[in-house]
């Protein structure tokens, strides 16, 4: 049953996966966990900021300037969504000015009241040119230049810039580039972003799961070992055991989730139709086993021991399964490095 289940899950998967979409924009990739050079900049406010001034939570980095016609007004309108969406979280927006020159403090201030920032969680950035590009260029790995009167003759802005929003987690390194056009990429910023938001018990959650997996595998064996030895009592309890844990997992599943949403996989290509092949099959047979679970106990209450063997050995392999591909999974999804190789000039 475990092999025809995963069999199907990956003819769905890999044949959705090559139906789609091939590729992906960089905007959907992670990044390989590029550290932000220390840099000291000014608020809209006049009061500088320092890059370890953004260690209290993650923060959303994007680059505009006041005097763009086009681009600019369209991404301050994009984060001003994004306040909304991130009211109650610790995550701050951060608009750096790609035109230092004429962006002043003043300037910035005035600009930040025409979009609603909230001061608390929304800074506009200026400061030495120099500084600013060598920023952009070598840690977000963007590219940023002045156009020349030709192509802004042509319908360029003074300053090409990237349109993207950067993600960056408060060790201050880069996480994820997000494009600022794509709705479904805004709502992944936005879950993302929340995520690294959260309190440290509840980002602790998945590892404990993956523990908790690990230790209903180990106590099946070893229920499934008693059990051939003849030892009844002992594998009684073992299951029961096993049994506690998989209610605690569940417990910290729903927990997580309902603090976190749903965590989609990074990752692309073959590796990302593999996880969901294996993330489908260990869904379908987690949902399966519930029932057949409890029929397995109760079968065992009633001292129905023939009826409790047959359905035990049916229930034995997709409980090891489903407890082996738990941990599979929490390893594939939270620490499998998915992050390509990123070039500047995104």
């Amino acid at each position: 049953m475990v092999g025809i289940v995963f069999a199907v899950s990956a003819i769905i998967c890999f044949g959705a996966a090559s139906s789609g979409r091939q590729g992906a924009s960089a905007g959907s990739q992670l990044l390989a966990g590029k550290e932000i050079a220390p840099f000291i900049l000014v608020r809209e406010n006049g009061s500088p900021v320092r890059s370890d001034d953004l260690r209290s939570g993650p923060w959303l980095a994007a680059f505009t300037f006041t005097r763009c016609p086009s681009s600019c007004p369209r991404i301050s309108a994009t984060l001003k969504s994004l306040q909304a969406d991130l009211n109650g979280s610790s995550a701050k927006i951060i608009s750096i000015s790609v035109d230092p020159e004429f962006d002043t403090p003043e300037v910035l201030s005035r600009y930040s009241e025409r979009f609603g920032a909230d001061p608390n969680r929304w800074w506009f950035l200026t400061g030495r040119k120099d500084d600013i590009f060598a920023l952009i260029q070598s840690s977000f790995l963007l590219s940023v230049a002045a156009t020349t009167p030709e192509q802004q003759k042509e319908g360029a802005e003074a300053i090409a810039h990237s349109d993207r929003i950067a993600l960056v987690d408060k060790d201050l390194k880069l996480v994820r580039f997000f494009d600022s056009n794509s709705p479904e990429e805004l709502k992944q910023l936005v879950a993302e972003t929340r995520r690294r938001s959260l309190s440290p018990w509840i980002t602790a959650l998945p590892a404990i799961n993956a523990f908790l997996n690990s230790l209903s595998f180990v106590l099946l064996l070893s229920g499934w070992f008693l059990v051939r030895s003849g030892r009844w009592r002992s594998h009684a309890f073992t299951m029961l055991t096993c049994l506690a844990v998989s209610g605690a997992f569940l417990t910290c599943y729903l927990t997580y989730h309902s603090f976190v949403g749903t965590v989609r996989f990074p990752g692309t290509g073959w590796v990302r139709s593999l996880y969901l092949s294996i993330l489908l099959s260990h869904t379908i047979l987690a949902v399966v086993m519930v029932p057949m679970i409890l029929l397995t106990v109760l079968r065992a209450v009633k001292k129905d021991f023939e009826r409790h063997k047959a359905i035990a050995r049916i229930t034995f392999p997709i409980w090891c399964y489903i407890s082996v591909t738990g941990v599979v999974i929490y390893l594939m999804l939270y620490q499998m490095n998915h992050a390509p190789q990123v070039l500047p000039g995104i």
